[in-house]
């Protein structure tokens, strides 16, 4: 027989040239010759490397830092990419008690080894696990039991350092590894400085290796040191998975909505979300919760938001989860992430009612059919989403500029750019992730891939934090650009810590022929990004808090039009943008076509401190916990708290943006009820204080600014969101009674209907923007 590694029979295998002799008793013999451990071993192939190891470092002292981490080895056809991610804590040695002479250890938790069961896809895992690896690669008997599958998770308040190959060797079972270590601040929750090391592990296998003993036995395991920071420490690594990472994913669904738990795709194949994300060698369980959550034919984003933190299964532990909700709809979005500052990338929703095209480039089955009634489109969707969720962007906004394709991560519109009537949507995807995609799920550091730990496009700004991958010629964030469109950002050249900022965004043509552009002119739907810049001189991705996919509309632009779109940049993703007082610039970022990005010039912002009494009560009012968040969401939902403050605010600061931001807020959540639907609580609408709220907004202020404000205080993914609507309505209300005050003063009345029209522009715009 053969083992599963590709030794032959022991009674003729060979080592080192010399045979193997056994004697009567069956006990190897070497005549002449005293029987060394290393004889009766043999190098690994390559490819039994390849997996997620356990890496544990040699305590210097009883006292010392336990060391710890998970490491992952990617053994390709030609390439042997080594990253891991190493947790420290302090623990204690055993205490003796001496009247009993017994040892009584401190309980000291260990890691949580995660056990991955349940809807196992085995020909999906074999697969993915033959195609990542070489041709000797390891094979399922080493791990005979799914269960025994684990990927090493601790706490991320123990996280230290990320490291990653920068060059290895392995020869007769050495294993060498230059490698760069990235060292953590856990204060600042960012990457420190870096040094460089050399890791060393020796893999040796058995000559014979019977059944039993391999099932009785599975662990790998290899030794060797670590010389880094000036000092060598012994290491263990013990294999824990041929995968690289896992994640439990619970999904939880609308009555009457269907979680598309496998589709057949264009190649005929079937495919499950375990599948496609096996592609990438994760080991994904997904567990399906409730699926009878009540209906609702359009949760807003607080729904959504309260629903997803509330409802979610409580599970111990430490090993990586994400929540993925199937809802009804949100306007014409396919899905949506939540990217709190509080919870990053706590989880995402697909909506089964939204419809696809009925263009000729879709299939005819799925023309104007919602995406749950097509699994395939919507099993697409939902792992998207959950992409978003562990950090992967739109391949336009990543800086390594990878390709535009029909991967995953590519949205939905510039997949169904690429398909054709004879090979159209959903057949024309493709359901794995792209090269680079790949890399990062494998390689990035948790922080970056982890849910529910930095914000959403974190690491993707700089090489450091994370693994470098190839580029063209094109360098680095390169794009095509378009000296014909003009990306402009107007903002406040001022503003004090805390006071309600937002910016104006204008995309022109400025060449002499047509233009077609998206319209996506918000911080919503994955067009538009700004790049801030705070004093200290990093650079953060500012997004909004809920991030929705779905088709680009798109409009034509004749030379010299425009489209433009209010939005804040008060409360983003990153929390608060300006809580740090100094020199800030921001630009703006826009993919206008699927092959072109443009850019605006910076614009600089001087941030103060409050000064008055009135701006230290407003900074103190809106850097409370959960009103930004209101803000961001155009909704307090049901944070009691929030709401006394944005009232406290709406009252007593009115005359100010910051105060009538408040105001406008509360006018937009008591416009409408609010349900939670896990507590089947409701709040009912609240007109009459709504309608006070609106007027303390609408009060000495042009009707431009008051719609300018609405807009932005709106979620931009909730295009019929009540106080945009409600805004224009009064305004229109007021301008007729101010027409009427002022009967025969004809100036008086066509200023306010100028006003009035820009204000109706401007909410026209929030919807969908004009070319003008």
């Amino acid at each position: 027989m053969e083992h599963d590694c590709g030794c032959a029979h022991a009674a003729s295998a060979t080592h080192d040239s010399a045979a193997l002799e056994f004697d009567a008793d069956g006990e190897v013999v070497l005549p002449g010759s005293v029987i060394r451990p290393e004889v009766l071993t043999r190098a690994c192939p390559i490819g039994t490397l390849d997996g997620s190891w356990l890496l544990e470092l040699e305590r210097r002292t009883v006292f010392g830092p336990e060391v710890r981490g998970a490491m992952r080895i990617e053994v390709g056809t030609s390439s042997l990419r080594i990253s891991g991610d190493m947790y420290s804590r302090r623990v204690f040695p055993p205490v003796t008690i001496p009247e009993f002479e017994v040892q009584r250890p401190f309980p000291i938790p260990g890691p949580d080894p995660a056990p991955f069961g349940g809807d196992v896809d085995a020909d999906a895992v074999d697969s993915a696990e033959r195609s990542a690896g070489a041709d000797d690669g390891p094979v399922l008997s080493e791990f005979p039991a799914f269960s025994l599958r684990w990927y090493p998770a601790f706490p991320a308040s123990q996280y230290t350092w990320y490291f990653r190959s920068n060059g290895s060797t392995y020869v007769d079972g050495t294993l060498t590894v230059q490698i760069v270590r990235h060292l953590w601040n856990r204060t600042t929750q960012e990457f420190v400085s870096t040094d460089t090391g050399t890791l060393v592990l020796r893999c040796r296998r058995p000559l014979v290796v019977t059944t039993a003993s391999s099932i009785l036995n599975p662990a790998q395991k290899m030794t060797g040191t670590l010389s880094i920071g000036g000092t060598v420490t012994n290491v263990t690594a013990t294999k824990t998975s041929p995968m690289y990472r896992g994640c439990r994913i619970e999904v939880d669904a609308m009555v009457n909505r269907v979680f598309p738990a496998s589709a057949t795709i264009g190649s005929g194949a079937t495919a499950t979300v375990r599948s496609v994300y096996a592609t990438a060698g994760w080991d994904v369980t997904v567990v399906t919760d409730e699926i009878s959550v009540p209906n609702d034919a359009d949760l807003t984003n607080a729904e959504l938001a309260t629903l997803m933190s509330g409802h979610r299964q409580t599970v111990s532990g430490d090993a990586w989860r994400l929540w993925l909700f199937v809802g009804s709809s949100q306007g014409d979005l396919f899905g949506i992430m939540f990217d709190d500052d509080t919870v990053p990338r706590e989880g995402a929703a697909g909506f089964a009612d939204a419809t696809l095209g009925g263009g000729s480039t879709i299939a005819a089955a799925a023309r104007n059919r919602p995406l749950d009634e097509v699994p395939a489109a919507f099993l697409r969707t939902l792992v998207h989403e959950a992409g978003h969720a562990f950090n992967l962007w739109h391949p336009k906004h990543d800086v390594h500029n990878p390709g535009i394709g029909i991967e995953i991560m590519n949205q939905t519109g510039d997949v169904i750019g690429f398909a054709t009537t004879t090979n159209p949507y959903p057949g024309n995807a493709g359901f794995v992730f792209s090269s680079h995609d790949r890399t990062s799920l494998i390689h990035s550091p948790d922080p970056q891939v982890r849910p529910g730990w930095k914000n959403f496009g974190w690491g993707h700004g700089n090489l450091s934090a994370g693994l470098p991958a190839p580029v063209d010629a094109a360098g680095l964030g390169g794009d095509t650009g378009d000296e014909g469109l003009e990306l402009t950002v107007a903002m406040p050249a001022q503003a004090f810590v805390g006071e309600y900022v937002t910016a104006e965004v204008t995309l022109t043509n400025v060449s002499d022929q047509p233009r077609t552009v998206t319209t996506l002119i918000n911080l919503s739907e994955g067009d538009l990004v700004f790049l801030h810049t705070p004093p200290d001189r990093s650079l953060e991705h500012l997004l909004d808090v809920a991030i929705g996919c779905g088709p680009r509309p798109t409009t034509v632009l004749q030379p010299g039009e425009s489209i433009r779109n209010h939005v804040q940049v008060f409360f983003t993703n990153q929390g608060l943008t300006f809580t740090e007082p100094g020199r800030h610039t921001v630009a703006a970022q826009l993919e206008v076509d699927p092959v072109t990005t443009v850019r605006s010039a910076p614009v600089t912002i001087d941030v103060r401190g409050p000064a008055s009494d009135a701006e230290v009560d407003i900074s103190a009012k809106t850097l409370t916990p959960g009103v930004g968040r209101a803000i961001a969401l155009g909704d307090f939902a049901t944070d009691a708290a929030a709401r006394a403050v944005l009232t406290d605010l709406a009252e007593q600061h009115s005359d100010t943006d910051t105060g009538a931001a408040g105001a406008l807020v509360l006018a937009n959540s008591l416009a409408r009820s609010f349900t939670d639907v896990r507590a089947r609580d409701v709040r009912d609408a609240a007109p009459d204080e709504a309608a006070h709220f609106l007027e303390l907004a609408m009060t000495g202020r042009s009707a431009e600014r008051v719609a300018a404000l609405a807009v932005t205080v709106a979620s931009p993914t909730e295009k019929d969101a009540p106080v945009v609507a409600d805004v224009v309505q009064a305004l229109k209300s007021r301008g007729k009674t101010g027409a009427r005050s002022a009967a025969g003063k004809a100036g008086a009345r066509s200023a306010a209907g100028k006003d009035v029209a820009a204000a109706e522009r401007i909410a026209e715009d929030f919807v969908r923007p004009q070319p003008r």
